[in-house]
């Protein structure tokens, strides 16, 4: 027996098509609800910010192998540049002998000043009053030269005159008496030195022995390390054979798993904005997601006076100094996204970014 199921694949095909008009029309109602109750904002000058940890140089030098180019991925300990520091071993030689030499003018002052004196002659009765009065004088003024000398203020020669003035004055005094007693012996005698004087000879001790130590740390340093991981950005104009100055700017390193991507909003728009929630950018053709991290007022005087740059980043300091915020100038909100870590490529900051953000009704 034969059943006729024609009109029945009929009615199910009308049914099946008539489910899938409906469904389209559906489909195409939420299309259209969605699109006029979410709104997309593209914002095309986003750049990527980050916190940038600075190479500075040792010492001063000049440049003669640089083995990175800007935006080379650096492991922490690799070298970065090789620097010749210029100090040669005459120049070190030549430290070392004034090292010595202040060190010695130290020791003696320390001594004090030696000065020969003459034992005084035994009182005749008959003496010349004149000739002991010059001889008294001369005396007065050759302690004085001894004073001058120790605190520096004249020379050995002016000291040595007066030492010689006093004696021939002396032996005037003792011969224009009647006297048959033989000349007494010099002697000799050590004057303190002004403290003040000794003072300025250990601070020059002080700096003969650091400008040695610098030189000889100088002399080693000519290697450049990256003190951390991340993408360098190298100074402008710096290449092989540059002049360098101690302490100099050489490069920022960007720590890639500290990066961010910073857009720029009114506030309008701004308030249609919420934390955490995601967006998609694309970075030198790649398209990411991220999430809103933070959004900055400009009117927040804590915002406003937090460091850095998106184009710009402030440098660390053999100290490390960091920065991690964008400075609030032109009156927009600053947006704050995350980027995914464990990236294949670099992005160094100032990269521009296209970032796609879904507005709130």
């Amino acid at each position: 027996m034969e059943v006729d199921i024609t009109n029945k694949a009929k009615k199910y095909t009308r049914i099946g098509l008539l489910s899938l008009i409906i469904l389209a029309v559906a489909a195409g109602a939420g299309v259209y609800y969605y699109q006029h109750h979410n709104n997309y904002l593209t914002v095309y000058d986003a750049q990527v910010a980050g916190k940038t940890t600075a190479v500075r140089t040792k010492a001063a030098g000049t440049i003669t192998d640089l083995k990175v180019a800007d935006g080379d991925h650096v492991e922490a300990g690799d070298v970065i540049a090789v620097i010749d520091p210029g100090i040669t071993e005459e120049q070190i030689q030549q430290l070392e002998q004034n090292l010595a030499l202040t060190k010695q003018n130290l020791e003696q002052l320390q001594k004090g000043t030696k000065v020969t004196l003459p034992t005084s002659p035994t009182p005749q009765p008959t003496v010349d009053a004149g000739a002991q009065q010059r001889a008294a004088q001369a005396y007065a003024r050759m302690q004085r030269m001894n004073e001058l000398y120790s605190m520096g203020a004249v020379s050995a020669v002016k000291r040595d005159e007066a030492a010689a003035d006093y004696y021939s004055a002396q032996a005037a005094a003792n011969q224009s008496g009647v006297s048959s007693a033989a000349p007494s012996a010099p002697s000799v005698t050590a004057v303190p030195v002004n403290p003040e004087i000794i003072k300025q000879a250990e601070a020059q001790v002080k700096q003969a022995e650091a400008a040695l130590a610098n030189a000889k740390e100088d002399q080693q340093s000519t290697e450049i390390l990256a003190p951390v991981s991340g993408t360098v950005l190298l100074e402008d104009a710096l290449q092989e054979g540059a002049s360098l100055k101690a302490d100099q700017m050489l490069a920022n390193i960007q720590n890639p798993d500290d990066a961010w991507i910073e857009a720029r909003l009114p506030e309008e728009q701004a308030q249609k904005i919420r934390l955490g929630q995601f967006v998609t950018y694309t970075i030198n053709g790649h398209e990411l997601q991220g999430s809103v991290q933070d959004i900055l007022d400009p009117a927040s005087s804590e915002d406003s006076d937090r460091a850095g740059t998106s184009d710009a980043m402030t440098d660390a300091s053999s100290s490390g100094h960091e920065a991690d915020h964008a400075t609030i100038t032109d009156g927009r909100f600053v947006i704050k996204l995350s980027i995914p870590s464990g990236l294949t490529f670099d992005i160094p900051p100032g990269t521009n970014a296209q970032v796609k953000f879904l507005l709130r009704n």
